[in-house]
């Protein structure tokens, strides 16, 4: 039997392994330039050593822009499961912290710190007591109570001596002094009012035991899942767009990926790709075999 039919092909199919193989090598090696009499070689250093930071930036910009752009990212946050992990969480740790001694303080600053949790209450406070002062400056108080406490004290002096001495225009400059007289404490003393009650309600709830809070209100933890699943949606829907721009995902895969070493960078590559470039390493023997295969019958 004649054997030399079979040189070309596989003379063929070793030189196309051994060229794919150092093709695929060489997007990697070597790592850094190498010269000869003051001459960079060409090919050197490797494809992807030399544009390491053309490849972040691309890489950043796909990822912020194609795979994980703002609607991806709201859909993801937003989704049916989302929901559910988030009410199972919340449900589990309501389960698991209903017989404990534990404050509501205390709690809150297991997740945040002593100083930063204070903070974050005392800046809770102070924006809901400015609301409800600016409402209640919108709501003009003076007129609504003056009204009543005038009407009350007319009908309560009905039948008295005094009776005979009140008339329209007595009632009315009463109204009016009174009115001009809750507008000013309202703006006066209305935020230090409220800034007491607040922090004093504030203190009661915080300071309660999750034990006494589960008993009190566990009728109504259903409702406050979904008020907190709603919160949550609407903070997502206003702060994302923010959230995503101070994010920068584009330059925070790209300051990643350039903080990566070169060879690090091509384990990672590797190891996402590694099946394929040896598929493509295998092509190339089988490529080169055809080859030598078509080129015996010439």
């Amino acid at each position: 039997m004649d054997y030399t039919f079979f040189i070309g092909p596989i003379l063929g199919g070793i030189i196309g392994l051994i060229t794919n193989g150092i093709a695929i090598r060489m997007l990697f090696r070597p790592l850094k330039a190498i010269r000869v009499f003051g001459l960079t070689l060409p090919f050197t250093p490797g494809l992807i050593p030399k544009e390491k930071e053309r490849i972040a930036k691309s890489l950043g910009d796909v990822v912020a822009n194609n795979l994980l752009h703002q609607d991806v990212i709201k859909n993801g946050l937003l989704s049916r499961e989302m929901d559910d992990k988030i009410a199972l969480a919340v449900n589990d740790l309501i389960t698991k912290k209903s017989t404990s001694e534990e404050t509501l303080r205390e709690l809150f600053y297991s997740f945040s710190g002593d100083e930063r949790g204070q903070l974050m209450i005392t800046d809770v406070t102070n924006k809901m007591v400015d609301f409800s002062y600016q409402r209640m400056v919108k709501m003009e108080l003076g007129p609504l109570l003056s009204e009543i406490a005038v009407t009350e004290i007319v009908n309560n002096l009905q039948g008295s001596m005094f009776a005979m001495l009140i008339n329209e225009n007595l009632i009315n400059s009463a109204k009016l002094k009174m009115s001009e007289i809750i507008e000013a404490m309202v703006v006066d003393k209305g935020q230090g009012i409220l800034a007491g009650i607040f922090e004093k309600e504030s203190n009661n709830l915080l300071d309660k035991r999750l034990c006494d809070l589960y008993t009190e209100y566990q009728d109504r933890i259903p409702e406050f899942v979904t008020w907190l699943i709603s919160t949550y949606h609407q903070l997502i829907d206003k702060n994302i767009g923010n959230l995503i721009h101070a994010l920068n995902l584009s330059k925070l895969v790209e300051d990643q990926i350039n903080g990566y070493d070169v060879l690090t960078f091509e384990k990672l590559i590797l190891a996402i790709m590694r099946k394929e470039l040896n598929a493509i390493v295998w092509l190339g023997g089988l490529l080169g075999c055809i080859m030598g295969l078509v080129m015996s019958f010439v």
